[in-house]
Order: structure tokens, then C-alpha cells, then sequence
């Protein structure tokens, strides 16, 4: 009944659906869409990005925001046919091709199991991952190509020539375009979060984020826990070729906040992106990801952070969990840059701002969803279409996005037209549009299209 009712609304929105899919295959039809392609690409290393500036807003303007059928957001990618978004239902899922310029959706597709995650191939082939299956779903139709029985799939990532990488429990999994598993190797680390695949010629490798339990000696001679990130670079044959972060628990020292690392994805200009989160500012990610020097370890010197206001300096911030997120060469393993932004009291000291999601467009600009606790920068002046956003209702739908050379935040705001609470849970960018995935606990976002009440919302700016 609740997918019902999902279809039902969704034909409200201008979607023809030609059978209710009960069964598991995807069956719906609907206008096609197709963009305009914005010349970014994985495979194809865009330098000029990291030296891209940009300027401040405090307005955003929405080139659409639509309330979709579903219960709770899982993710969004950009595609040549528009935006597809990964929403689950009270019993099953939905996919929703929706057009950015309008909102109105092109397509919807039922599958009868919650979905985790979403990747799309850059041509004609999303991915699903959906309870214990690997999907591969044709983009024009929205027909099942494949499936791959895997339990416990959680994340997924696909390259442009269809080779599949999975993390199912702690294990990394990797299929080629013809569905024959190429590797698989086990974490062992406390959590193993995100991968991702880059097959592009002869460069080939498949990135891993994590986290470990340790235990440190500190300054004063006592035992101490700590989380440390890591990020992992391997092979095709599942052999680590590099790795960022990850230090000895020994040489901790004076950085002692626990560190998580929970996504990692390839930009359309071609860099390697990670994000996670910091116990605050005394932090590893301080520094470049190598082994810490001394003077790293003792915090006596300059962070490679790009600090570039109250909101992103490494000063009174206590154990709030803060994001931090970072541009990686994806095949010499070093960082290009790297930053941390959080929002801060009224008495300035540091607040939670938990991730959603990142993506990165072909100009380099890096986009951020999370939840953000009070306040973050400039926020009592900041309108969508240049509407003042809804007041504060204990956890602001964050949108951020980051300029190339990570020295300004083109703008950073909050999705709502009233207050409320919720997370922005996924990111994307690509042909010409950045999108923005909301799940509303309270309150509403700004709807040019269809209905304006939901728990699902997608907001698309012109790129």
C-alpha cells in the first residue's frame, strides 16, 4: 500500500506508469530527458581545477526543488537523462529520473528492496546496490541488465568501462563489465565506510575509506582510546599500492581527536575526493596523510588545513564531531588540498556539522551535504531565490560548496523555507546542474514543482 500511494503521488507529478512493479523488475515509461554534457570526466586529470577561485553568496538560487514520493533519501546522481534519485519506501524503493531545470519527473522505477546506494557509469548503466543484490539497471529504459547476488552490499561504484566495485560487510569486491568478480579482500579495521573504482586506460585502482580502535600513550604517560581514518588505495588484484592517514597509534601525540573517513568519490575533474569527521581540531587531518613529523605530532607547526575564516581555524572547537573533506591525487596518493568547516555558537565555540554526502564538478568545486547544528556562517542573511531561509529548528539541511583552490565557500546555506530539522543526505554535480538530496524530519524546503509537503526533497542549482 505504500508504494501505492508513492506511484499515486508521483502520477500527480506527470510520471505514466504502465504496471506497478510487485515483483522486482523495474517497469515504468515515461519523456525522456537529455543534457547538455559539461566536458567533465573521471578518467581525464583537470589541473587547471585546483587553482579555480570563486565568490561568496549569500543567496542561492534554485533552478528547481521538488518533493518526491518516498519515505526516507538515499542518495542522487547526475546523469545525461537527468538527475535519478534513490528514495525507499515503508516496503521496497523508487527510482525518480527528475529534470533539473523543472523538477517534473521523467521516469519512476519500483524495485521491491530497500536500496543503500546508487553510482552511475558516466554512459548508460546505473548500479544499484539493494539488500543483498548488485543491480545493473539500463539508464534509457530503467530495464534490470544484471543482477549479482552479494549479502550485506552496502556501498557501490562503477568506472566507465563497467568494472563494479562493492563493499559488502568489511570486504571489498570487485566485478568486471561481465559480472566475474576480479578480486575480493577483507578490512580488518573497525569500520570499513565507502569505495570507489577508477579504470581509466592503465590506471587502475579502487579506493577504500575506514576507521580503526586504538589506544595511544599521551604527553602525560596514560593510555588513551582513539579512532584513526584511513584511506586505501588497491590494485586489481586487491594488493595495496598506497594508503593516506592510518598512523601509528604511537605517534599520535598532541592529535588526539578520533578521525573517521565515510566517503570517497571521483570528481568530474578527475581528482580523487574524501570526507569525514574529526572529534575536533586536534585532529591527524591537521596534517598531509603521510606519517606525521615530529613537529606534526607536537602540533608545532603550520596545518596544511586552508583556514580561511572563524569557521574553518582550528581554535575552540572541544570534541564536537566537525567534517572535514579533501582533494587527493588519484594516482601519486598525496593530498592537493584540504579543510574542515563547522558551524559555531553564539560564544564562538566550535558545533557538530555531521556529512551526508560530497560530490566534485568538472571546475573542481566541491559540494557538501550534511546536518549542521547552530549556526553556520552568515545565517541570519541567508534566502533561497532570495526568500530569507526558515529559522533555526535544531538541525540545519546543510549545502555547501567549496571553490577549486578551497579559499572561499561559493556559498553555504541551509534548505529550508521553514525551519525544522533534517540532513542533506546526498550530493552530485554534472551536466550543467548541481543537486541535493533532503530528508525532512520537520519543517519544509522551497518546492517550485508539484507537491509541497514531503519527507524527500531535490534541489538543483545551475553549476
Amino acid at each position: 500500500m505504500a508504494i501505492w500511494k508513492a506511484v499515486q503521488a508521483a502520477i500527480a507529478l506527470g510520471v505514466s506508469f504502465s504496471v506497478l512493479a510487485c515483483t522486482g523488475k523495474p517497469i515504468a515509461n515515461g519523456r525522456l530527458l537529455a543534457l547538455a554534457a559539461d566536458d567533465g570526466t573521471v578518467c581525464d586529470l583537470n589541473e587547471s581545477a585546483t587553482a579555480g577561485t570563486g565568490t561568496y553568496s549569500a543567496n542561492v538560487d534554485l533552478a528547481a526543488s521538488v518533493a518526491l514520493p518516498g519515505t526516507t533519501g538515499v542518495d542522487v546522481v547526475m546523469t545525461s537523462q537527468g538527475a535519478v534519485a534513490a528514495i525507499n519506501t515503508e516496503n521496497g524503493a523508487l527510482l525518480h529520473w527528475v529534470n533539473p531545470a523543472t523538477g517534473e519527473l521523467s521516469r519512476t522505477v519500483s524495485l521491491i528492496d530497500p536500496v543503500s546506494d546508487i553510482a552511475f557509469d558516466g554512459g548508460g548503466t546505473l548500479v544499484i546496490a539493494s539488500n543483498n543484490t548488485l543491480i545493473r539497471l539500463d539508464l534509457a529504459s530503467g530495464e534490470t541488465l544484471s543482477q549479482i547476488t552479494l549479502p550485506e552490499v552496502k556501498r557501490v561504484a562503477v568506472s566507465p568501462d563497467g568494472y563494479v566495485a562493492a563493499l559488502a560487510n568489511k570486504t571489498v569486491h570487485l566485478f568486471n563489465a561481465d559480472n566475474r568478480e576480479v578480486f575480493s579482500r577483507l578490512r580488518d579495521y573497525t569500520g570499513v565506510t565507502d569505495v570507489e573504482v577508477r579504470s581509466c586506460r592503465e590506471q587502475q585502482a579502487v579506493y577504500v575509506t575506514s576507521f580503526r580502535n586504538s589506544t595511544f600513550t599521551d604527553l602525560n604517560n596514560r593510555r588513551n582510546p582513539v579512532q584513526i581514518a584511513r584511506l586505501e588505495a588497491l590494485d586489481f588484484t586487491g594488493d595495496v599500492q598506497w594508503s593516506l592517514f592510518g598512523d601509528s597509534a604511537e605517534t599520535i601525540k598532541q592529535n588526539v581527536a578520533d578521525t573517521r573517513l565515510y566517503r570517497v568519490t571521483l570528481g568530474r575533474d578527475g581528482y580523487l575526493y574524501i570526507a569525514g569527521e574529526s572529534a575536533g581540531t586536534a585532529t591527524i587531518f591537521r596534517w598531509r596523510g603521510e606519517p606525521m613529523t615530529e613537529a606534526e605530532q607536537l602540533g608545532q607547526t603550520a596545518p596544511f588545513l586552508s583556514r580561511i575564516d572563524p569557521y574553518s581555524q582550528l581554535h575552540n572547537s572541544g570534541a564536537a564531531h566537525l567534517p572535514y573533506y579533501a582533494r587527493v591525487h588519484p594516482t601519486e596518493g598525496r593530498l592537493v588540498n584540504a579543510q574542515m568547516s563547522f558551524p559555531r555558537k553564539s560564544d564562538t565555540k566550535a558545533n557538530a556539522m555531521r556529512l551526508g554526502d560530497i560530490a566534485a564538478s568538472a571546475d573542481g568545486t566541491l559540494y557538501f551535504g550534511g546536518a549542521a547544528s547552530a549556526s553556520i556562517a552568515n545565517r541570519e542573511n541567508l534566502t533561497l531565490n532570495a526568500v530569507p531561509v526558515g529559522g533555526y529548528g535544531g538541525k540545519d539541511r546543510a549545502w555547501m560548496a567549496i571553490a577549486p583552490d578551497f579559499q572561499t565557500r561559493k556559498f553555504w546555506t541551509v534548505l529550508a523555507a521553514e525551519g525544522g530539522k533534517g540532513t542533506v543526505q546526498g550530493v552530485d554535480a554534472g551536466y550543467g546542474y548541481s543537486a541535493a538530496l533532503s530528508n525532512v524530519e520537520s519543517g519544509t524546503v522551497p518546492v517550485t514543482t508539484g507537491a509541497a509537503e514531503g519527507s524527500v526533497y531535490l534541489s538543483f542549482i545551475v553549476d
